[in-house]
């Protein structure tokens, strides 16, 4: 009897790690990227997705994702239908992107305008 308890908890486990990870989050995670000013500067950037739960995220822009330094730009906002509509830096900026499965396109306006785009990191 102890055998199949212990059986049956080993596939209860078995089941909830692999339905957890059928629901693995389609935004969170790492990104590199690259965009163009409207000034016409072009630049690269690596990306931090944290979800915050309720379909909202930050995103922290960063110069490299294995850095000490503080985000560069620190993003947040909703991502409803693979749409994510944002403010940055404390409302200096506003924006909005696609999510389209490893890639994410969007734009920014505030002090200077651009556009971006991200691909995960795996």
């Amino acid at each position: 009897m102890v055998v199949r308890s212990s059986m049956f908890a080993v596939v209860v486990c078995a089941v909830l790690f692999v339905g957890s990870c059928a629901n693995i989050d389609s935004f969170a995670g790492n990104w590199q990227g690259s965009g163009v000013d409207s000034e016409g500067n072009a630049f690269t950037f690596a990306a931090k997705v944290i979800p915050l739960g309720e379909d909202k995220y930050r995103v922290l822009i960063l110069d490299a994702l294995d850095t000490a330094k503080d985000p560069m730009h620190v993003m947040d906002g909703v991502l409803k239908e693979n749409q994510y509509e944002y403010t940055a830096d404390e409302g200096t900026y506003v924006g909005s992107g696609q999510l389209d499965g490893e890639v994410f396109e969007g734009y920014y306006k505030g002090p200077v305008d651009g556009s971006f785009t991200m691909q995960r990191v795996r």
